[in-house]
Order: C-alpha cells, then structure tokens, then sequence
C-alpha cells in the first residue's frame, strides 16, 4: 500500500512492525486539563509536565459544548470544501467572537445563535464568567508556548450602541473599543493591520471592503507559538513521498523521530498526540487505517468518541514519520452557521441585536481566516474571526427565502379560537394516492 505518513509502533509482546498508511489528518485542539492549577514557576524553573487547570463544573460545560460546537462546524466545513486539500479553522476564534456577538442578541436571535454554539444548558453569565477565567488560563499555563488572545469591537458613528454592552465586552473579553467612519477611506487598512498586529503578521489583508451600511464588527484574533517538546532533528528531514486522497503522489520533506508517545489504536484511526512546551497544549493526529478517508473519520468525531479515544491512550515507542507543512485557510461561515441553526441572526427583516442599539441591526458576513506551519521546531499557528453587522436597510431587503424542497408538516387552524381542522405530514408529494 502507498504511504504519505507512517509509524513504527514498537510493543512489548510484538515484533517491530511498520504500518504503512495513505492519509492523515491532524486536528489542533486546545486541551483544558481538569485539576489544580499552580502558581507560576520563574524561567529558571519550569515545569516539565503539564500544569493542570481547575474547572468549575460551569466551566466544564463550557469545554464540552465548545468541542461539539468544533466538532460539527469542522464537519460542515470538510463537506462544503470537498475539494479542498488543506483545511484548518479556529473554533475557538469563532466561539469567541460569536460569544461576544450573542450578548448582543435578544430573543429568538440569542435562543438560535446559542443553539448554534451549542449552548444548551449554560446561560450567558456563566458564559461570559467562564471565557474570562480560561482566557488568563490558557495564556498563562505554559512559558514555552506562546498564546495570546486579542478581542475588539469597532463602533461606526452612525451607530447608537448602549454603553452596557461596550462595558460587558471590556470586562469579559478584554476588547479593545474603537470608532470609526465608513466614508474614512483608510479604514479598512486600520482594522487590517489591527488583526496582522494581533497574529504576529500572519493573518494580513482579511478584510476587503466595508459595506456602506456597516454598523460594527466584531473581531478575535489568536496566536499559537509551540515548541515541540521532543524536537525533530533537521538532519533526519529527508524528501519522500506523499499520496492524497486522490491518488497523487507528491514529494514533500518529511520529518523523522523515535520517541515515547500517547497514542490510541483503534480499527478506523490512530490517534497520537505531540506534546508542545511542558505539554499542557498538544497536537493530536488522526490518521486514517484501512480504507477509510479523513471525511469518514470526520463524521465520527463527537464528544463521546473523543472521550472514548482518550481513554484508550497510553505510552507507546514510535517511530514518527510527520511532513513539514505551511498553509492559510478563508472562509466565510454565513452558511454554515445557518445550516447550525442561527439563521435569524442573518435575516435583517427578523435579526433582534436589541442589546447593542434600539437602531435594527443584523450580521451580514461571519469571515474566518487562518494560518499554519508545523516544521522540526514546532508548530506557529494563527486565526482571526470578524463578525459584520449592518444596518437594516430603509430599502426593501431580499425576501428570505423558505423553500420546501424535503418533507414538512401543516396544519390548517381557524386563527381566532386556534382550532386545528387539519394535521399533516407532506413526505412525497409527486405520490398522488
């Protein structure tokens, strides 16, 4: 079988063996680790192992309605990018920026954008306590690593926005508020470098144009700088190949180390975790077996099969064949984050952004934008989410549109006393029987 990326997993009661694979998928996933956190030891004496964070039961919550929520949007993506080779987004970005965004929200628009992050049982003070107290957490949690978390909202002229709302995101989110003019031809330039500041250079020209009905935006910015714990030796990073999905076969520098790993043998996948800095953050990798693709991995990927796949790791001796890679990723969410659920909160005619300002607000664009380099050092990565929100236009908006294309239920009632004369079920409606 052709390989693109393999291990040597070397077990006590079997013989060496090489297994050769066809794909791999890696996920970066930012581990919140349940327990005591320590105070933090001076440069002279940091620990080797992971310092454990504490969750509050709220908190934890949190974590796991923040993996769903990463979990499905990852899956939406890899479905809408079929053929798309490399694909990388933040779900942390976006939460973090839809978070502050959602305090925005009233009624039906907050009920359908907590439904989309998956916010089901945890309500907004506790969301807004809970990203206040991991934002210092994972900032801090490890001297080797560098992660840095940038928030802000810009505020057009036009807009009247309630104080309150400025005052939550200073307080929960550490935004930075700025006003500013949409007829300010340099605009776009300011709010650009503010997120090419925040990510280190790597997240540059996100933004193209500002709608003339712009009202505000909503950006977060991320920064991840991790040296590998055990790194690769350069001197070992020679060319081999590498074989896609589709059958190609390409040359690429692949990284070579033997080292003690946790890792995960399962019949589907294997699942091996890269330790950066003290190892409190990791990269996981997701390596198909047999026949499977990365998407049928993908499909598999909820809370309850992670936590499964956890529990079966445990120390390995491998022999880590691992490709250097560089890519940025662009996306715009608006129809995902529909297909999630908070379709409301794109319709201007319905949107309620009550909590911002009395004027009739709705999101017109969610982009997404992201940056990756994984060589023998370790890993730099990058991610920025902006959230447009827009006026409502005096003009006639395009009608949101309902299409009946699948099955559907009616029922047909008498308005006044609410009597329903009629119930159905419209399953095949080229069926005349």
């Amino acid at each position: 079988m052709p390989h693109g990326m393999f291990f040597a997993i070397n077990k006590p009661d079997q013989s060496n063996k090489r297994l050769k694979m066809t794909r791999y998928l890696f996920i970066f996933l930012i581990l919140f680790i349940p327990f005591i956190s320590c105070e933090k030891n001076s440069t002279d004496n940091l620990p080797d192992e992971p310092v454990p964070i504490e969750l509050t039961a709220t908190q934890q919550e949190l974590v796991e309605a923040d993996n769903t929520f990463s979990f499905d949007i990852f899956r939406l993506m890899m479905q809408d990018n079929e053929d798309v080779e490399n694909i990388m987004i933040s779900p942390l970005s976006i939460s973090y920026a839809l978070s502050m965004t959602l305090n925005g929200a009233n009624g039906a628009t907050r009920d359908s954008m907590m439904k989309a992050l998956r916010y089901y049982n945890i309500d907004i003070e506790d969301i807004n306590n809970s990203y206040k107290d991991l934002t210092d957490k994972l900032i801090d949690i490890d001297e080797r690593v560098v992660m840095e978390i940038a928030n802000s909202v810009w505020v057009e002229k036009r807009l009247r926005v309630k104080q309150a709302f400025i005052d939550m995101l200073k307080e929960y989110f550490d935004a930075e508020a700025y006003d500013f003019s949409v007829s300010d031809p340099g605009m776009v330039e300011i709010i650009n470098k503010w997120i090419e500041d925040n990510t280190h250079g790597k997240i540059k020209d996100m933004i193209d144009e500002l709608p003339n009905d712009i009202a505000m935006l909503l950006i977060n910015a991320i920064y991840f700088n991790g040296k590998w714990k055990y790194e690769f030796d350069t001197d070992k990073t020679n060319e081999m190949s590498f074989y896609t999905e589709t059958g190609n076969q390409v040359t690429v520098p692949m990284m070579n180390q033997e080292l003690t790993a946790r890792l995960s043998l399962m019949s589907d996948l294997i699942l091996l975790e890269l330790p950066y800095g003290q190892g409190n953050y990791v990269m996981d990798v997701l390596l198909p077996l047999d026949n499977n693709t990365c998407s049928d991995i993908v499909r598999l990927l909820n809370n309850e099969n992670w936590n499964n796949w956890m529990n079966y790791m445990h120390d390995t001796n491998v022999d880590l064949y691992m490709p250097r890679f560089k890519y940025e990723f662009k996306t715009e969410l608006k129809d995902i984050l529909t297909s999630m659920g908070m379709g409301i909160a794109f319709a201007p005619e319905i949107a309620d952004f009550s909590n911002i300002s009395e004027q009739d607000l709705f999101i017109s664009k969610v982009l997404h934008q992201t940056f990756i380099e994984t060589n023998e050092e370790g890993t730099e990565a990058a991610a920025a989410t902006v959230v447009m929100i827009e006026f409502t236009s005096t003009q006639p908006a395009d009608p949101f549109m309902i299409k009946l294309d699948r099955p559907f239920l009616y029922l047909i009632r008498e308005t006044s006393t609410n009597a329903i004369a009629f119930m159905g079920k419209t399953g095949n409606p080229s069926v005349q029987e």
